[in-house]
């Protein structure tokens, strides 16, 4: 057999370059690929609860008979899951990553002491992620997460009597009150859900950091918490995700000491409710400036904003030029005018090392030259791209040279922004286009078409996989759930992840 002329490790490699949407094919080839394919498959399982009214929040929807059909299918899937990982050690041995989705009516006890019985034979369990107040993460399950546990993300309430247990953690997200996305709408501020709000005092931050900061380098905090930080822990922060959740000037009280004391931070990520007092944080590079940033994010609503003023964007552009090493950007400032957008291209295209772009074209409507000129900043390093516009249903000629369906009748509206340009862009493998107050009209095989390095596609916030067979283009849209709480393993790469996960 072709197989045994290759070694093991070979095949497995082979195999995780494999999109995972395809690998469940790969089980019935052989005996060799199936064993090689299932650690792969299920490194990484989501568990859910979910029923009543907290499950029609959680899909978005009015209709009853739906939600259950869903409920059941994915309640059912989560028990089979746990209950192999509770009566089969090798398989529970695969498991790298659990994330848990919490939607349901009631106190789902019985479920939680199966999740909470299965934790103790997932002893290679690296992730674990908590998304959902109904239960809320409590030291039913807390207690029985092994302590060699690396990375903690938690979306709910956090059990603070078992935290000092988990002394190996280089992770700590802490419930931040948004969802990201919320739902493929076309709706552009942020979706605020205040039963996700942090429930913890400044001081109760800086007691449960000090209990597990030893190996800390990523943390996700609100910008109320910033204070609350212990000083030597920044120093040793490689990621940081701060979240306005106020937006008024006293809760930016002590982030200059980020910008003082994070001097070894690669990636920095400012999302939420901001005022314009934020960009004066906002340094032009030097050594002092966090000189090793490779990834910085800052996303706006502009309820909180105002009316963008130039010193705003001039200080943004000094904080950014120079930066050799800035590889991910993200910017989503929605009360820019188009001059202030245009203000940022130069900066942008000299960003040499530039391969993943997300960018919101600000609060005026789609603008044919301001398309033209964006086109012309798109490196040829691009490797994943996101762009947010506001579109009124007029031309957006320079952005797309697609067609689409109206009415059931075939209309050119000219798109014409190249699909063209993304087309030339031999390394992109991720592209999402968001319309700020309307659907963009376009069709997803046109984006494939135009250009074969395309493995994942998104249009306000709904994805697609592209399954390339031979000549034929096959795409398999998302499912909603799957969307709404989308984790970094369910992406071809990391880069997309972070590019999605805040809008």
């Amino acid at each position: 057999m072709a197989s045994a002329l290759l070694p093991i490790e070979i095949w497995s490699h082979i195999l995780r370059q494999v999109p995972k949407s395809n690998l469940s094919q790969v089980l019935e080839v052989c005996s060799l690929f199936h064993d090689l394919a299932v650690p792969i498959l299920f490194e990484s399982i989501k568990i859910y609860f979910m029923n009543g009214q907290n499950g029609l929040s959680m899909l978005n929807t009015d209709d009853s008979l739906w939600m259950e059909e869903i409920a059941y299918k994915l309640m059912r899937r989560s028990w089979e899951l746990l209950n192999h990982i509770a009566h089969n050690l090798r398989f529970a041995s695969y498991v790298k990553s659990i994330t848990v989705i919490a939607y349901a009516d009631g106190l789902s006890v019985f479920e939680q002491l199966t999740l909470a019985n299965a934790m103790a034979f997932v002893s290679n369990l690296q992730t674990f992620r908590w998304i959902g107040n109904n239960p809320v993460f409590d030291e039913m399950v807390a207690k029985r997460l092994p302590p060699t546990l690396q990375r903690l993300v938690v979306q709910s309430h956090l059990p603070l009597n078992d935290l000092p247990h988990f002394q190996n953690l280089s992770t700590l997200h802490l419930s931040i009150p948004f969802l990201f996305p919320d739902d493929e709408e076309a709706h552009d501020n942020f979706v605020h859900d205040a039963l996700l709000e942090s429930p913890y005092t400044d001081l109760q931050i800086a007691a449960i950091l000090e209990d597990i900061s030893s190996n800390l380098t990523s943390l996700r905090i609100t910008a109320s918490d910033v204070r609350g930080v212990p000083i030597r822990l920044y120093s040793q922060l490689k990621d940081l995700e701060i979240f306005g959740t106020i937006g008024d000037d006293e809760e930016l009280v002590g982030l200059d000491l980020v910008f003082r004391y994070a001097t070894s931070l690669e990636s920095l990520s400012p999302v939420g409710y901001f005022v314009p007092a934020m960009f004066s944080f906002f340094l032009p590079f030097s050594s002092d400036t966090l000189p090793h940033l490779t990834s910085f994010r800052l996303s706006c609503d502009y309820s909180t904003l105002g009316e963008s003023n130039d010193w705003e964007l001039q200080s943004l552009c000094q904080f950014l030029q120079g930066r050799a090493l800035l590889r991910r950007l993200y910017l989503r400032i929605p009360t820019m005018t188009w001059n202030h957008v245009m203000s940022l291209f130069p900066t942008i295209k000299e960003l040499a090392a530039l391969e993943v772009l997300g960018l919101h074209t600000g609060k005026e409507f789609i603008a044919e030259d301001v398309l033209y000129s964006l086109a012309q900043i798109l490196s040829p390093k691009l490797r994943a791209l996101h762009l947010g516009i506001r579109w009124d249903g007029a031309s957006i000629l320079p952005l797309v040279g697609v067609s689409y369906l109206g009415n059931s009748t075939f209309i050119n509206i000219g798109i014409n922004f190249q699909v063209d340009a993304i087309g030339t862009l031999p390394r992109l493998s991720f592209v999402h286009l968001y319309g700020a107050i309307g659907r963009l009209p376009l069709q997803i095989a046109d984006f494939a078409v135009q250009n074969e390095a395309l493995q994942t596609i998104g249009l306000n916030r709904a994805l697609w996989t592209i399954n390339r067979v031979g000549p034929d283009i096959l795409t398999e849209k998302w499912p909603r759930w799957k969307i709404k709480f989308c984790v970094e393993e369910d992406f071809v790469c990391e880069d997309d992840a972070w590019l999605f996960k805040y809008y």
